[in-house]
């Protein structure tokens, strides 16, 4: 029960996480020169936020191999398959 309580804390805080970063991503795609110049790394950020809420997802799940085959991101998704069948 304990365990449960940690890893629904843990995902609270990864979703604002990712709240923030796609924030900083957004507040920065205001200034068109820092876009154009930075698509890669604002792409990048994108993508943390991505991972953040597949991984808040999946410590909430009542059956986490279930949702790890809902996880969008291709390369996320293989790495959490080679680590539930490491097990």
């Amino acid at each position: 029960m304990a365990n449960q309580a940690t890893h629904r804390q843990i995902a609270v805080v990864l979703e604002e996480l990712a709240q923030e970063v796609e924030a900083l991503g957004a507040k920065l795609c205001t200034d068109m020169d820092i876009a154009m110049r930075h698509m890669d790394s604002l792409q990048g950020i994108d993508l943390i936020a991505q991972k953040q809420r597949s991984l808040a997802a999946l410590l909430e799940a009542d059956c986490p191999m279930e949702q790890v085959e809902k996880i969008a991101i291709d390369v996320l998704r293989e790495r959490m398959r080679m680590l539930g069948t490491a097990h």
